[in-house]
């Protein structure tokens, strides 16, 4: 015991180890279970049409975007593969660069104040208002984009240093900031920043050092100068997707226009710089996890903790006043949080730390953590400023594994959804439209879910199929739910054409079981969702084909599930629907002797009528009953539709004649 006291009091880190430790946090931040994540928002769709239509249409796809970015991902793609967890891989060790590229540029620029560079660093790389981060294909070219940038930083500060290699590393870095400026918009105004940078790297008079900065700067200028001319004059979807609000709000009041921006401003330093990390304490008890998943987080937690505070401890520190780099650094962090907002004020946004504007509080971290840093170098106390970067580290890890776990049940909440459908439905028609309930997912849409359907119910480059949520698009996106009404829609590259007398509605609330909803008993099943149920005389069951067609690409939704209830609900539902009532009734038998249950009161219902075709009276009655005591106002009026049809469509018999008077008197049904 002796002896290893005596190593750790000798232990020293260098600042060379500062990558590493880096990379181990990164690891345990966005590290864990990656192999249960999948793909996310648009990815999905990217995916498929790169996978299944061709890279000429995702090419098409981002035309109307940001087409350079798109050229990335010509790239990428046939190299990573259509496998989620290796993007999660590579989105892990893209956010660790990131990092390692400030850290670099931080140490070229404060040599003797390594211990509040790390600090920055490491702020940086757990950032906790940027919550997006496990939709890892998407923000894997963030981060390429993002790494660009400051590597462009980087190169050009070191060609300041180096004047016999400065032609070549300040050509380099005008290639990189090249593609920072023409791929996106996120990091934009940044470019700005490095005339700072600059004057801070130069010696000399004032005067001197300010006109060197202006003349290293040029280039740089004139490359922003193109690109912005060309996003001005020749490309022509600059405003696909935003307005600039803030410039409206301003020309329509000029005073009225700038308190707007000024209030935005405002709160998105609060945001931003104070919120952003006060959040994750704040809201450490709000969890929504399980027991397990709770104590693996607590643990999680106060390892980061401990882990961050023995290194904080154990580092090395430089010869300078901590000080003098808040003073520098926290005017350098001030002036890269103030150009992040130039891209994200001028079109009204104000970043928040919910799901999607988080993604807004990207081009804020950089600034943001280099003035955390210098705020807590101007703390005297050295215990007091490794504690709380210690506690800042920790509690921003413990956000992003809660995250973590949102985005792992959605992608088996996802897979589940699939794996149901094609028990239920083996093959759709072509050009139908599905209509649902909104899922239960915060990660996808109905838009993002189309990837993935027509993965599944499409040849290889056709587009048959598409998912629309009821709720947001009928009477919007799908004008008229009238059969006979053709419908058309241009889905982020290819155009799906349809017919609304091939809509199909289905429900999917879990622990529900994926259910195609039947147009004649459930027109009045007050269990389903108002905008559900508004549509479900329009459901047309004919559309779902009987002959095995799909197949769930194994990278994306792995080995089939074990049988389990809805298994046999949804080849039970899809054998009604082929009138194998025999089969039915022995799926019925299957499923009731499971140690499984129905969720919902209309999973019996298919088993109803099965047992009813078969003579079986007693079991009908029996499960109706159960089914009508779940919620007798609710369920009743359903159930006396249904029997209404299995009159008409079993054979007279004093049996029949028994149950009918049996239940209809129980459920109260109308003659």
């Amino acid at each position: 015991m002796k002896h290893w006291i005596e190593r750790f009091n000798t232990l020293k880190f260098t600042t060379r180890s500062a990558v590493w430790f880096m990379l181990f946090i990164a690891a345990l931040t966005y590290g864990l279970f990656f192999w249960q994540r999948g793909f996310y928002w648009d990815e999905f769709p990217w995916a498929w049409i790169y996978f299944r239509l061709g890279p000429d249409v995702l090419t098409k796809t981002f035309t109307t975007s940001r087409p350079f970015w798109g050229m990335i991902y010509q790239l990428t793609m046939p190299i990573v593969g259509p496998n989620p967890w290796v993007w999660q891989l590579l989105a892990i060790v893209l956010r660790w660069l990131t990092a390692f590229l400030l850290w670099k540029i931080l140490r070229v620029l404060w040599p003797a104040h390594s211990k509040p560079a790390f600090w920055a660093s490491l702020l940086f790389l757990v950032y906790p208002g940027m919550g997006q981060h496990f939709i890892a294909m998407m923000y894997s070219h963030f981060y390429i984009v993002l790494s660009c940038f400051l590597f462009s930083i980087y190169l050009s500060l070191l060609a300041i240093q180096n004047e016999k290699r400065r032609a070549v590393l300040f050509a380099a870095s005008y290639l990189f900031a090249a593609v920072n400026l023409l791929t996106m918009e996120y990091f934009y105004f940044l470019e700005f920043g490095r005339i700072f940078l600059f004057w801070f790297m130069l010696s000399g008079t004032t005067k001197e050092r300010a006109q060197k900065s202006v003349l290293y700067f040029l280039p740089y200028f004139l490359i922003f100068a193109g690109v912005t001319i060309w996003r001005m004059f020749f490309f022509t979807f600059q405003n696909a997707s935003y307005e600039y609000v803030i410039l409206d709000a301003i020309r329509e009041n000029f005073f009225t226009g700038i308190l707007l921006l000024l209030n935005n401003v405002l709160l998105s330093f609060w945001r931003t710089v104070y919120e952003v990390w006060l959040y994750p304490a704040l809201t450490i008890g709000i969890t929504g996890l399980g027991p397990l998943t709770l104590t693996l987080m607590l643990i999680q937690l106060f390892s980061v903790i401990l882990l961050v505070g023995i290194y904080l401890f154990k580092f090395v520190p430089g010869d300078g006043d901590d000080r003098d780099f808040a003073k520098q650094a926290g005017f350098i962090g001030l002036i890269f949080w103030g150009l992040s907002g130039g891209s994200v004020w001028i079109i009204g946004i104000v970043p928040q730390l919910n799901f999607s504007i988080d993604r807004f509080m990207l081009p804020f971290m950089l600034g943001a953590s280099l003035l955390l840093a210098s705020m807590i170098a101007l703390i005297k106390n050295k215990r007091a400023q490794m504690i709380l970067v210690a506690l800042l580290v920790g509690f921003a890890v413990s956000r992003h594994f809660r995250l973590e776990d949102i985005f792992r049940r959605d992608w088996a909440t996802q897979q589940d959804l699939f794996w149901q459908m094609t028990w239920r439905i083996p093959a759709l028609e072509k050009g139908t439209i599905l209509l649902s309930n909104d899922l239960p997912v915060t990660y996808y849409s109905d838009n993002s879910l189309t990837g993935p359907l027509n993965w599944v119910y499409s040849p290889p480059g056709e587009m048959n199929v598409i998912l629309y949520f009821a709720s947001i698009r009928v009477g919007k996106t799908l004008p008229s739910v009238e059969p006979g009404q053709p419908h058309q829609l241009y889905y982020i590259g290819p155009t799906f054409y349809g017919n609304t007398s091939n809509i199909l509605v289905v429900d999917y609330e879990p622990p529900g079981c994926f259910r195609v909803v039947d147009p004649e008993v459930e027109e009045v099943n007050r269990l389903l969702p108002p905008a559900l149920k508004d549509v479900a005389k329009y459901s047309n069951q004919s559309v779902i084909l009987f002959e095995k067609q799909n197949q769930l690409p194994g990278p994306l939704f792995g080995s089939e599930p074990p049988h389990n209830w809805c298994y046999y609900f949804g080849q039970a539902e899809l054998a009604r629907q082929m009138g194998d009532w025999e089969k039915v009734a022995h799926l019925g038998d299957i499923a009731f002797a499971l140690d499984d249950y129905p969720n919902d009161p209309f999973e019996r219902f298919v088993f109803i009528e099965g047992y009813a075709n078969v003579g079986d009276w007693k079991k009908a009655v029996e499960l109706s009953t159960v089914s009508y005591k779940i919620s007798k106002a609710y369920v009743g009026p359903s159930l006396c539709r249904l029997w209404d049809r299995i009159e008409r469509e079993t054979q007279s018999t004093p049996e029949q004649a028994s149950a009918l008077d049996n239940v209809r008197s129980k459920f109260e049904c109308s003659p």
